[in-house]
């Protein structure tokens, strides 16, 4: 397995340029409950695949919420759920799978052990931290602000910027600003805005862009927000922490979508002082878990050694079989020894 850990080098590049030569069949797969980065950069790799004459594929795990799905190519997109067998027939025949926005298969949902028993090259495009070794090209920095970004660096690389047209643009643009909160963190390197400017002058239009991933919610996800921070948040003061909690009737009350609570975790930290917040939402068979921070707060630990789960500084998930309330009660029991290291 080779890795790459800074900028995209031209030993690994000709690598992946060989085994995109020898396919004839290609299948992308974002990780489970896709966001703006998967879905975004998954739709750019696709077209660029297609522009290339290759016959490609993206196959979702789950669904994605409904504001991305104005996104070009969007209706070509297969999901698992929906199409079992014919996902796992074009998988199995496929002579190379990208697995994009994600390092580990744990990550692909009820994919998992279809991806892990697939005999066929493999190529990761991600920037996550602590990448497993499931692929034979990985290509994974945690320096760029996206997966979007290191796809555009993945195309450009392989001599195709010219190819990036206003619809590939408007893909790896909506996975920048939906990965850095419209720009607002994780974006201090200058070469992220060298590539938002190629992308703006691609011919994107950023302001429909802004409005149909920011301006596209329904009513009921409005009162599930104000429903969040009304009757569902609770703050630690001590530990600067913040805390939401939905449970399953809440979901059910307010119609609940898939996406309906992306980016509900982050209003807390607009809270004078708080440096934490954390949302735990009661599915059928877990509590799914999204942690945020300021700063140097390493959030991710706390996802990866209590919640099996993991991500970026400031930015990760986990889960809990637990109930809910056991699940919120354990994040409780564990947040004072780790408040406490930050002081040290």
């Amino acid at each position: 397995m080779n890795t790459l850990c800074n900028r995209i080098d031209k030993e690994l590049i000709n690598e992946a340029e060989i085994l995109l030569k020898e396919s004839k069949q290609i299948s992308i797969i974002p990780h489970s409950g896709p966001d703006g980065d998967a879905i975004g950069s998954s739709l750019a790799l696709l077209q660029y695949l297609k522009k290339k004459g290759q016959d490609a594929q993206i196959i979702s795990p789950s669904a994605y919420p409904l504001f991305l799905r104005w996104l070009p190519e969007n209706s070509d997109v297969w999901i698992y759920t929906n199409m079992k067998k014919k996902a796992e027939e074009y998988i199995n025949a496929s002579d190379l799978l990208f697995i994009v926005d994600h390092n580990s298969f744990k990550r692909s949902g009820d994919l998992e052990k279809v991806l892990e028993r697939a005999s066929v090259k493999k190529i990761m495009i991600d920037h996550h931290p602590e990448p497993e070794p499931i692929v034979d090209l990985m290509f994974s920095d945690t320096k760029m602000c996206s997966t979007c970004e290191l796809m555009y660096e993945f195309i450009e690389a392989l001599g195709d910027e010219n190819l990036i047209d206003d619809k590939i643009s408007e893909c790896l643009y909506t996975g920048i600003i939906t990965d850095t909160g419209g720009l607002s963190y994780n974006s201090s390197q200058p070469r992220t805005y060298q590539i938002v400017g190629s992308l703006i002058a691609n011919g994107i239009d950023k302001s429909k862009i802004h409005s149909n991933i920011y301006d596209n919610f329904s009513p009921d996800r409005m009162k599930l927000l104000g429903h969040c921070l009304d009757q569902g948040l609770e703050v630690l003061n001590e530990y600067n922490t913040a805390i939401i909690k939905l449970t399953k009737e809440d979901l059910l009350k307010f119609n609940y979508k898939d996406g309906d609570t992306e980016g509900f975790v982050n209003y807390p930290l607009s809270i004078q002082g708080m440096q934490i917040s954390v949302i735990f939402i009661e599915k059928e068979d877990m509590v799914k878990i999204s942690f945020r921070s300021k700063g140097n707060v390493p959030i991710n630990l706390v996802a990866r050694e209590h919640f099996s789960g993991g991500g970026h500084v400031n930015a990760a998930g986990g889960r809990s079989l637990d109930k809910l309330e056991v699940a919120i009660e354990n994040f409780k029991k564990v947040i004072p020894d780790f408040y406490k290291s930050l002081q040290q």
